[in-house]
């Protein structure tokens, strides 16, 4: 069964935060994940009548969208997308989640290939500052936890890599300054060295990650930052070894201007170019990623649409921003959501 995908993402605050179309068969179906202070679902949506078939517990799904992961109280449960039912359980060992992979909430923990998955826990008050990071690394291929791992300290999941060996993780310092960190796990070790910006040698950054998409070849992973009083930037993290690269993009801080908030990042069917894409301020940034490695390229500007052809009503502006922009098959077109709509850029 071939199934084509082309995915655009909405983080809104408290309501729709995910669209994805996948075809099958000929037909389309609209995967809309749902937040509300009651619960946290993903509704599946018939295009063509418009009709919800089916809903299903917010997860994380695989790249080819045959599962769907999800955690259930203390079980991982592997759902297929398309029928809902259930194709595994595993039992856990204590109340671990999926780590967040958008500023709004949106599950992630995946490799890229899909191989791994890894899930998180922490010890500390609700209201404070973890004490204590546990994280989890469950095989895919035959759902067993292969390992968990205990560190002192706030840790947060950024990446796995495509053998499972490296979990790359952030290491928060205070609320907005963070340091990069690789565990091996085999050894069960942190890297003693702090992985840094190659570029200008620092060791720890500062900012809010808004979302991030992996390269094709599961090697790199790029992630777009914004900051307080400084422009966002782009930190292109490899997977493969204590590399990483900082791009800074054109405009102001979140402090100043709520449109550091609308910054999202697509990458080509063919995975030559990202695209990072401002959906509030109309700005578009195109990075050459053939090395791996992100060379910015060139800047554009295109005009936004109106509050008169505003196609999402009542969402606060801070609640976009995460992918909320795609490229299509065809690699011609980038579709970047803003304020007040969705706009189609050559």
């Amino acid at each position: 069964m071939s199934i084509t995908m082309a995915a655009l993402v909405v983080a809104a605050c408290g309501s729709g935060e995910l669209g994805t179309k996948v075809g099958t068969g000929g037909g389309y179906k609209l995967y809309e994940a749902t937040s509300t202070q009651t619960s946290q679902t993903v509704s599946v949506i018939d295009t063509h009548s418009h009709a919800v078939e089916r809903r299903l517990p917010l997860g994380t799904p695989s790249p080819d969208w045959m599962h769907l992961y999800s955690v259930q109280g203390n079980a991982l449960f592997d759902l297929d997308p398309q029928t809902g039912a259930v194709r595994h359980t595993l039992a856990l060992r204590a109340a671990f989640q999926l780590p967040a992979a958008t500023i709004g909430g949106l599950p992630g923990g995946l490799s890229q290939d899909g191989g791994w998955l890894v899930l998180q826990a922490f010890d500390g008050a609700v209201d404070a500052t973890p004490t204590a990071s546990h994280l989890l690394l469950v095989d895919t291929s035959n759902h067993s936890a292969a390992k968990q791992f205990d560190l002192k300290g706030y840790f947060q999941f950024d990446a796995v890599s495509n053998d499972g060996q490296r979990i790359y993780l952030i290491e928060y310092l205070s609320s907005s300054i963070y340091q990069v960190r690789d565990l091996n796990t085999v050894s069960g070790q942190l890297d003693p060295t702090v992985i840094v910006d190659k570029t200008d040698g620092g060791a720890a950054m500062t900012g809010l990650r808004l979302s991030g998409v992996a390269s094709r070849d599961g090697q790199w992973l790029y992630s777009v930052y914004i900051r307080e009083h400084q422009g966002a930037f782009i930190h292109a993290l490899n997977l493969g070894g204590n590399i990483a690269i900082c791009i800074d993009l054109p405009g102001a801080g979140y402090a100043s201007s709520e449109g550091g908030f609308h910054w999202s990042l697509a990458l080509t069917p063919d995975g030559s170019h990202l695209y990072a894409a401002n959906g509030a301020t109309g700005v578009v940034a195109d990075l050459d990623v053939r090395d791996g490695a992100p060379t910015l390229t060139r800047t554009s500007h295109y005009t936004t649409p109106s509050p008169s052809a505003s196609l999402l009503q009542g969402v606060e502006a801070k609640g976009f921003g995460a992918n909320g922009a795609a490229v299509t098959a065809d690699g011609k077109t980038l579709v970047a959501l803003g304020v007040h709509g969705v706009t189609w850029i050559d």
